[in-house]
C-alpha cells in the first residue's frame, strides 16, 4: 500500500515538473518594432519639422536666395533632398527590366507660397512662380511641397527608364534630353492651376526646338510623345490689356527713379503731364515709342529716352499663359517746385488707357528666361524633332515575343530609341532608323539578358534575335557604349 502511494506521489511530482517546464518564460524586456518610413498615402504632415519622416531624420536645406527676381517674390533655389519615400512601384510578380534600371529621381522640398527654383544634378532648372501649384480641387497649396525629378539625357538612360523617342503615330523622334517633373503635398498629386506657366531648362536644348509631353497608356507602360504648345511665332496683333499687363520692375517708381528734369524746364518752371505710348513685345523690349501729348523744354527727348534705356528688362504681358506685345500710355507728371528741381512723379492712375497691374499677380511672376520652355502642365517632358535621317519598315525575328521582353532600335550617338511591335515571330518596327543597333531586353528567373545586333545602313535583315544572360552591371556598362 505505501509503494502504491509512493508511487502515485512520484507519478504526480513528475507531471507537475512537466507542467512547469513546459510554461514560457516571461521576457524581461519589451520589444519595440522598429520605426518605418511613412506610405506616401499616409496623413503624416511632410511640413512637419518636428516629425522625422523616417528613422534616421532628414536634413532640410531652406530659403538659400540666390540672384532675387523681385524684392516681394524671391527666387528661393532649393537643393535636393530625402524623399518622403521611396516613390518607385515594386517589380510586378513577372517584372520587366526597365522595372529595375530606370533612372532614379532627386527630391526636393520647396514653398509653394514663393517662387522657386530647382537644379538636377545633371543641369536640368525647374522654376515654379508662386501660387502656381494647386491640389485636386484647384486651391492653391500652402505648407512644404515635395518635387520628384528625374534627368534622362543619354540613349541609356532613355532605354532603361523605358522611354522611346516617338510619337504617338510612331514618328521617330531626335531628344536633346526628357525628365519627369511631378510635384505632390500630403501624399497627393498636385498640378498647375488653369493658364499658369513654369519654367523648364534642359542641358544641351538648342533654342526653338519644340516642346513634348510625355504620353503613358497606364503605370510604368512605355512613354511616347505628343508636340506641346508651339512656340508662339511673332505676332502682329497688339493687345491693349491682357491677362497680365507689362511691368518694369517693381512699378511706376521704379520707372521715376530714371527721370531727370531737364535744365531748360527748370529755367522755365515748366510743369505738366507728357503722355508717351508705346510697345512692350513678347521679349520685354519696348517698340514704337512715341509722344502722344508732350511739353516740350527737354521733358519729351527725356521720356523717350528713359524708355529706351528700359527696353528688354520690362516683363512681358501675358495672354492664356503666353508672352503677348501689348501697348501702353505711360503719363509722367513734370513739377517745379522753386529752389530745387524734383523728379517727376509717374501717375499711371491719369491714363485711362493704361490699367494699372495687379500687385498680387504680378508678385507671382518669375523673370523672363529667353531660352526656356513654358510647360502648362507636369509629368514627363522633353525637347526634340523630328528624325531628320532615313526610316524605313524592319522586321526583326526573334524566338520569344512577349511583353515581358523589350527589342528597341538605338542610333549609336544620338537620344534616338524606337519600340517595335510584338508579332508572331519577331517584331515590327514601322520606321527604323538607317544605321541603328537592335537591342532586346528580358528579365526572367532573376537574371536580365541582353541581345545586340549592329545594323550597318543598307544592310540585309537580320537573323533570329539571340538572347544572352547578363547581369545589371554588365547590361548599364554595354548600353552606355551606345551613348
Amino acid at each position: 500500500m505505501l509503494a502504491r502511494l509512493s508511487s502515485r506521489f512520484l507519478l504526480l511530482m513528475m507531471s507537475s515538473g512537466l507542467l512547469l517546464a513546459c510554461q514560457p518564460e516571461q521576457a524581461t524586456e519589451e520589444t519595440t518594432a522598429p520605426p518605418v518610413s511613412p506610405a506616401l498615402a499616409d496623413t503624416l504632415a511632410y511640413d512637419s519639422l518636428d516629425t522625422p519622416l523616417a528613422a534616421t531624420p532628414i536634413k532640410r536645406d531652406w530659403h538659400r536666395v540666390e540672384r532675387p527676381t523681385r524684392r516681394r517674390a524671391p527666387l528661393v533655389v532649393y537643393r535636393s533632398s530625402r524623399p518622403p519615400q521611396d516613390e518607385t512601384p515594386p517589380p510586378p510578380a513577372e517584372p520587366r527590366l526597365q522595372d529595375l534600371t530606370l533612372k532614379p529621381s532627386e527630391y526636393f522640398q520647396i514653398d509653394p507660397t514663393k517662387a522657386a527654383e530647382v537644379r538636377g544634378q545633371e543641369g536640368t532648372i525647374v522654376r515654379f512662380p508662386a501660387g502656381a501649384l494647386v491640389d485636386g480641387r484647384q486651391k492653391p497649396v500652402t505648407g512644404t511641397v515635395w518635387v520628384e525629378l528625374k534627368e534622362c539625357y543619354s540613349g541609356s538612360s532613355m532605354l532603361l527608364s523605358n522611354l522611346l523617342t516617338e510619337t504617338e503615330a510612331g514618328r521617330p523622334l531626335e531628344l536633346s534630353g526628357a525628365v519627369l517633373v511631378r510635384a505632390s503635398a500630403h501624399g497627393q498629386q498636385l498640378a498647375l492651376a488653369s493658364g499658369r506657366n513654369f519654367q523648364l531648362e534642359l542641358k544641351g536644348r538648342s533654342r526653338n526646338t519644340p516642346l513634348f509631353y510625355g504620353q503613358a497608356e497606364s503605370s510604368g507602360s512605355v512613354v511616347r510623345w505628343a508636340e506641346g504648345e508651339a512656340a508662339p511665332a511673332p505676332s502682329s496683333q497688339i493687345l491693349t490689356k491682357a491677362q497680365r499687363m507689362p511691368r518694369y520692375g517693381q512699378g511706376p517708381a521704379d520707372i521715376n527713379k530714371l527721370i531727370r528734369y531737364p535744365q531748360q524746364a527748370q529755367v522755365n518752371q515748366t510743369e505738366g503731364l507728357v503722355f508717351a505710348s508705346f510697345v512692350v513685345d513678347e521679349s520685354g523690349r519696348i517698340r514704337e515709342p512715341r509722344i502722344l501729348r508732350g511739353l516740350g523744354n527737354g521733358c519729351d527727348e527725356e521720356v523717350l529716352r528713359v524708355l529706351r534705356q528700359t527696353s528688354g528688362r520690362w516683363t512681358p504681358g501675358q495672354q492664356d499663359g503666353r508672352f503677348v506685345k501689348v501697348r501702353l500710355v505711360l503719363p509722367v507728371r513734370f513739377k517745379f517746385q522753386p529752389g530745387q528741381a524734383t523728379a517727376p512723379e509717374t501717375d499711371l492712375a491719369a491714363a485711362p488707357e493704361l490699367e494699372a497691374p495687379d500687385e498680387a499677380a504680378a508678385e507671382t511672376d518669375l523673370a523672363v528666361t529667353a531660352n526656356a520652355l513654358q510647360p502648362s502642365r507636369l509629368g514627363w517632358l522633353a525637347a526634340g524633332r523630328p528624325w531628320a535621317g532615313k526610316a524605313s519598315p524592319l522586321f526583326v525575328p526573334a524566338f520569344v515575343a512577349n511583353p515581358q521582353t523589350a527589342v528597341r532600335l538605338v542610333v549609336p550617338g544620338r537620344r534616338v530609341v524606337v519600340g517595335g511591335t510584338p508579332q508572331e515571330g519577331g517584331y515590327q518596327f514601322m520606321a527604323a532608323p538607317a544605321g541603328a543597333t537592335i537591342v532586346g531586353l528580358r528579365y526572367e528567373n532573376g537574371a536580365p539578358f541582353l541581345a545586340r545586333e549592329a545594323r550597318p545602313a543598307g544592310a540585309p535583315p537580320v537573323d533570329t534575335l539571340r538572347f544572352e544572360e547578363t547581369n545589371l552591371t554588365d547590361l548599364e556598362t554595354t548600353l552606355s557604349r551606345l551613348n
